[in-house]
């Protein structure tokens, strides 16, 4: 395949085409595994369109539909797989086990390391695969993929003739190794300046609304704060939730909702909200697929800026959002649950005197 025909092939949509899009990710799902912040790569990073990031993310979550999975939703009578009828139809016998793949598998990965291979859990198969230096991840990205749609092909219908879906493999993976080094040397290098990022007060007669999530772990546990603030600087009231065990993005979003509920409550008219997560003033501010796995907070959300105020939604970097951030991590030692604070705790002091003097820090930033 000719270079330029391969780059037109992967821009579509304004984004990469699944196959060559999946490779890109790569990294990208590599952190998935280890911290899948998706955050602010999460759920919808936007080099991604399509099936692309809805599979890796159903992967790492380990919730592809097999019919392990279908018959745990009871939409399917049986585990079995429908391909070999050997076994049961994990995700891992998807992709792995099931002699359709395992007999692909056994012509890449190196005789070395075949015990290995075939013996890792699924997590520690994806995340060891992607470390591998040289071409090997991409070449195990594509033969994931390809498994996967192959399955599907051959339960659904429509898969077309491939004489030797090895050559195919290790054929595509080169293609795109060449288009992503071609990509890569046209891109244009961003330039970053130092800015010096302070808290904002707002404006005569607005209150400001600065929340944060923060969790150890991803999942993993997790809390969110936040603090109303009139146009002095001065504290009007603070909240901080131990939420358990969730995602990131799932904190930053229970900050919100937590936030936006005790602002209503005090009669708030004209709120600033500040958020330090640009995905969750993406969802805010330009919405979320309804099967989204975080749209039913999503909506939620929606449900009290559409009542009679006006609030405003920007981001913000973490510099300016350091009160907040500070109550999210003095969640922590509290107790499950939410927790009201008329008056700033002591651990947070210094930090409201700070954002009242017009501290600032420097941050590099994009022009």
């Amino acid at each position: 395949m000719k270079l330029s025909i391969l780059v037109k092939a992967m821009k579509r949509n304004n984004g990469f085409r699944y196959d060559y899009c999946i490779a890109e990710c790569s990294e990208h799902f590599l952190d998935d595994v280890c911290k899948p912040v998706c955050i602010d790569k999460g759920y919808s990073d936007g080099g991604c369109i399509g099936l692309a990031p809805n599979f890796k993310c159903c992967l790492v979550q380990q919730v592809i539909m097999t019919n392990v999975e279908r018959y745990r939703r009871h939409l399917s009578g049986t585990r079995v797989c429908q391909i070999c009828q050997g076994g049961e139809e994990t995700i891992l016998h998807v992709l792995r086990g099931c002699p359709a793949m395992a007999g692909i598998w056994s012509r890449l990965v190196p005789r070395d390391q075949i015990r290995q291979f075939f013996t890792a859990s699924l997590l520690e198969w994806i995340y060891r695969n992607l470390r591998e230096r040289g071409s090997w991840p991409t070449v195990f990205v594509m033969a994931v993929w390809w498994g996967w749609k192959w399955r599907c092909g051959n339960i659904f219908g429509g898969n077309g003739k491939c004489r030797d879906r090895v050559k195919f493999i290790k054929d595509l993976a080169e293609e795109v190794a060449i288009a992503n080094a071609y990509v890569k040397g046209n891109e244009v290098r961003v330039s970053r300046v130092e800015r010096l990022v302070s808290w904002v007060s707002p404006g005569d007669g607005w209150v400001k609304l600065n929340t944060d999530g923060a969790s150890r772990g991803n999942p993993g546990f997790a809390t969110a704060g936040g603090v109303l603030r009139d146009h002095n600087g001065a504290w009007i009231r603070g909240f901080a939730v131990n939420i358990g065990v969730c995602s990131a993005p799932l904190a930053e979003l229970w900050g919100v909702y937590c936030r936006l509920f005790i602002a209503l409550g005090r009669g708030a008219r004209r709120v600033e909200l500040e958020v330090d997560s640009k995905m969750v003033v993406g969802f805010l501010t330009t919405g979320i697929a309804d099967s989204h796995p975080l749209s039913f907070l999503v909506r939620l959300c929606y449900g009290f800026l559409s009542k009679d105020w006006i609030v405003r939604i920007s981001h913000v970097y973490r510099e300016a959002n350091r009160l907040a951030d500070g109550l999210a991590n003095y969640a922590f030692s509290l107790s499950l649950g939410l927790h009201l604070l008329e008056s700033r705790p002591d651990v947070v002091s210094s930090i409201l005197l700070d954002d009242v003097a017009g501290v600032s820090y420097p941050r590099h930033v994009q022009v």
